[in-house]
């Protein structure tokens, strides 16, 4: 989780220290456009393909690290 969060916060240009897994979607700069940034950054990180459906479902930056696994 720790190195996921550190690739988001770089990605959102903010410090790892102000995001957490309880961090709340379109809270700060976490709004739809940077879902998307996200979204694309984490399937190219991972290897994982994230489908645009489940996006709806995302209240939470936990709920996006669970996409991912």
């Amino acid at each position: 989780m720790e190195k996921f969060l550190e690739f988001v916060a770089e990605i959102m240009e903010v410090d790892v220290n102000g995001i957490s897994m309880e961090t709340l979607y379109k809270e700060g700069k976490w709004d739809s456009l940077m879902l998307f940034t996200l979204v694309m950054e984490l399937e190219a990180e991972y290897g994982v393909s994230i489908p645009i459906e489940k996006l709806g479902n995302i209240k939470t930056m936990r709920d996006l690290y669970d996409l991912v696994e």
